[in-house]
């Protein structure tokens, strides 16, 4: 005989960690429970955020955010294969003191950032008393409330407790970062994280340190726009390379739009892309000989084609040489990967 036990709609479950709901029920948010359940039913299969952001009716950012809130939490681990579990810590049992001459006091050295990758960030709990003790905590934390016009996730509130309390960012100096941030059109945890990171280690820990700092971002990305609209570029972000190379054009030689789209158009012509590095070398030429104009940069470039008969062996030596240069870029000479 066979036996069947018919549950009904509990013959299809699949567990939940009793962590869950001892530790996380009362303090996690609305869409990290969404997010974990949607993960667990779906164990053992591949999913993306976006197809979870689209099975849940969330925002991928939030989905990423809500995945990223139980690694920090310990629930779930990031492998080279997926999540998985997170490994229990393992409780070592302590050692017995041994008697020993106290090594000598080291002088102090300046404190790293944490590593880029934290295996744990402040939880929810740790939150609260942060907020409950600090009058600075608790006013970055509205004021971002305010300026994203939502309630802050449990990833980007534990980032900014992060950022006080771990980089030393004073709360005002965080706020500016925070607008900073808004105004580009940039509010990830990631891209917050990486922006912060960056002024600790630019010691851009006070009002008037950010203020320059922001002052300096705002003109390498009018910079930056100079070129692309130059050049006819797609809206995207800079290399690292690229918004520096555009800060000098623009900021140290003085070039305006026209010269830009000129040497554009030289560098186009020659090796039929935009190349940051070809760019330079024709703007560094025109600088050195002080051509800061369509005008002159026409005189230029014709005394470059007819140079005098009546000049020295020198002087002749010389013109031949900048004819040649010429020459080896007509023939894409410099079109070099970009090295700047």
């Amino acid at each position: 005989m066979e036996y069947r036990l018919d549950l009904g709609l509990w013959n299809q479950v699949f567990a939940v960690p009793c962590a869950l709901v001892d530790r996380h029920l009362k303090l996690a948010g609305k869409e990290q429970l969404q997010v974990l359940l949607w993960a667990l039913r779906h164990a053992g299969e591949g999913f993306t955020p976006g197809a979870m952001s689209s099975a849940l009716g969330m925002p991928e950012e939030l989905a990423e955010e809500a995945l990223e809130y139980w690694t920090n939490q310990g629930l779930l681990a990031e492998t080279a294969e997926g999540l998985c579990p997170a490994p229990q810590p393992e409780v070592e049992a302590a050692a017995p003191p041994v008697a020993s001459t106290p090594p000598a006091p080291k002088p102090e050295e300046p404190r790293p950032l944490p590593p880029k990758k934290r295996m744990v960030k402040p939880d929810t709990i740790q939150l609260a008393a942060r907020m409950e003790e600090s009058e600075g905590i608790r006013f970055l934390m509205q004021e971002a409330e305010n300026l994203f016009s939502r309630t802050l996730s449990p990833a980007m509130t534990t980032l900014l407790l992060t950022i006080t309390d771990d980089y030393g960012l004073p709360p005002e100096v965080t706020v500016m970062l925070l607008h900073y941030a808004q105004e580009v059109g940039k509010t990830s945890t990631a891209y917050i994280d990486s922006v912060a990171r960056d002024w600790a280690e630019s010691n851009v820990f006070s009002l008037e340190a950010a203020e320059t700092k922001l002052q300096d971002l705002s003109q390498r990305r009018l910079a930056w726009n100079k070129v692309a609209s130059a050049a006819g570029l797609p809206k995207r972000s800079p290399t690292k390379k690229e918004e520096e190379a555009a800060r000098r054009w623009v900021q140290d030689w003085g070039f305006t739009q026209d010269m830009l789209t000129a040497a554009y158009e030289r560098c186009a012509d020659n090796t039929g892309k935009f190349s940051a590095a070809y760019m330079d070398r024709v703007l560094e030429s025109w600088h050195t000989a002080g051509v800061l104009n369509l005008e002159a940069l026409a005189a230029y470039e014709e005394k470059k084609k007819s140079p005098p008969q009546a000049k020295g062996k020198a002087q002749k030596a010389s013109s031949e040489k900048s004819y040649d240069i010429d020459e080896l870029e007509r023939m894409s000479f410099f079109d070099l990967p970009d090295d700047l």
